[in-house]
């Protein structure tokens, strides 16, 4: 996979792709009924917060992926010819400035780490709000579930029908957001492991040219 980023904005792509894959899931799931049926069964809204949110945090996660590309494209051309703001470049230039440190390379280094991982690291906390909203819809589906039975007056067969056409609602409910939370919440953990791998594999290869260029 390390080959993928390392291309001309490579990891830009390879998120590309996966997004690819998820309209495909979509479409699929739309012309199934299923995501509709989420929506229409899920009266606590919960789903829908956890879908916008997981929407919103999918951009975040590709304006990620094309910053760390533009830092991986700037390593690749030794940052000479690089934009003046960005992370690498500026690692490169104070790496050659005398600052009269001993080892000035591995504390720009991990400047460069902070810099890099600050642009996703929210991430990390809406993928286990994903999982958090979806126990809430849980908590939520068995509060509507249990309280249909408050108002209960009298058994007999036309009033059974209706509580278990209440309960299985909150049922519906509860499974409904907790299945769009994990699903959402584990989705998201995987692409920001990726960034988060691919910034290692940055660090590694700076590491490397900065050996280089300090002359072995």
């Amino acid at each position: 996979m390390k080959a993928i980023i390392d291309k001309p904005y490579g990891l830009l792509l390879l998120f590309c792709l996966l997004l690819g894959i998820e309209t495909f899931a979509l479409m699929l799931l739309l012309q199934n009924g299923l995501l509709q049926t989420l929506l229409a069964e899920d009266y606590s809204f919960v789903s829908r917060a956890i879908l916008v949110i997981y929407a919103l945090a999918s951009l975040h996660v590709l304006l990620s992926a094309y910053r760390i590309s533009l830092e991986i494209h700037d390593l690749a051309t030794f940052a000479e010819r690089a934009a003046r703001g960005r992370h690498v470049v500026r690692y490169f230039r104070q790496l050659r400035e005398p600052d009269g440190a001993d080892e000035p390379g591995e504390l720009l280094i991990d400047v460069l780490d902070g810099r890099c991982r600050g642009q996703f690291r929210l991430g990390y906390v809406v993928a286990d709000l994903m999982l958090k909203l979806g126990l809430l819809g849980t908590v939520i589906g068995f509060i509507f579930m249990l309280g249909s039975l408050v108002d209960l007056q009298s058994i007999d067969i036309t009033v059974m029908q209706k509580l278990l056409g209440q309960m299985s609602g909150g049922m519906k409910v509860a499974l409904f957001t907790t299945l769009a939370g994990m699903s959402c919440g584990v989705l998201l953990n995987i692409k920001y492991q990726l960034l988060d791998w691919s910034v290692d594999g940055l660090l590694d290869d700076v590491r490397e040219r900065t050996y280089e260029a300090r002359g072995g």
